[in-house]
């Protein structure tokens, strides 16, 4: 009797990370950077567009960790299914980046009432000024829990971990931050981290939002690229994490200039 061996054949994956320079918008200049998965033996194979390649992964759970003189630590949890995974990660720029000395920033020391620095806050600051819209939905979006939208003649390129906050027409005010999860189609269509809290008429607005982080001594420098204003409102926040507010407030910027908040206690 003719014998029927059944081999199983173990699944192999490719984790593909590309990281960018969340300032320049390009591949981090950094080239001695480390970009690993804790506990694994194997290095990426790195390439110049900023793109790590590890191969022949087992299907799991993986901490990728990259570590940088230039750029934050930064620690993301990645789940590797049976399928190829692709994983953006914006590096956000220390203080002591080598920002271009024409840059808009603004600069503080974050501490708490205690006086102890507040280490590794979260800081986001929102442009509100009307000349700042980086774009429009072209379509209304379809309701309340609807995770993609459509963008018409957006300013500037929209890239998944974007954070913008988008407002909706009229007096209602609504508004949500939404968080760019993949682009769909370029420029057009983008998939969201999570669904939107209500429906949004076509022409609402996306404002763009810039993020950093304070380090272990609280000091805070947060860029604002590519606006291409003279001068503009930005609404700053301080919190331990995007979804938690310590400290608001309004603050006016000039293209080209440093802001210098001094200690701010929070």
């Amino acid at each position: 009797m003719e014998q029927l061996r059944i081999v199983r054949m173990k699944t192999r994956v490719t984790l593909v990370v590309i990281v960018r320079d969340a300032y320049a918008s390009g591949p981090p200049f950094d080239r001695s950077m480390e970009v690993r998965l804790a506990g694994y033996p194997r290095k990426p194979v790195g390439k110049m567009d900023g793109t790590y390649i590890f191969s022949d992964l087992e299907p799991g759970e993986y901490r990728l960790e990259i570590d940088s003189s230039y750029y934050f630590r930064e620690i993301r949890d990645v789940s590797v299914g049976t399928e190829n995974r692709i994983v953006h990660v914006p590096l956000l720029p220390l203080p002591s980046y080598p920002f271009e000395p024409n840059g808009t920033l603004v600069r503080a020391m974050i501490v708490q009432s205690s006086g102890a620095p507040l280490v590794r806050a979260f800081a986001a600051a929102v442009v509100s000024s009307e000349e700042c819209v980086k774009g429009r939905l072209s379509d209304g979006a379809d309701g309340e829990g609807s995770d993609v939208i459509a963008v018409t003649a957006p300013v500037g390129t929209i890239q998944p971990e974007d954070r913008l906050l988008l407002v909706g027409r009229g007096e209602d005010g609504r508004r949500d931050v939404v968080h760019i999860r993949e682009v769909l189609e370029y420029q057009k269509r983008f998939r969201l981290r999570s669904g939107l809290s209500s429906a949004y008429e076509r022409g609402s607005r996306l404002f763009p939002i810039f993020v950093s982080r304070t380090t272990e001594r609280g000091e805070l420098a947060l860029a604002f690229p590519g606006i291409g204003v003279r001068s503009f409102r930005a609404e700053l926040r301080i919190g331990n994490g995007p979804d938690e507010t310590l400290a608001m407030r309004t603050i006016e910027v000039k293209e080209g200039g440093t802001v210098n908040l001094g200690t701010w206690m929070v």
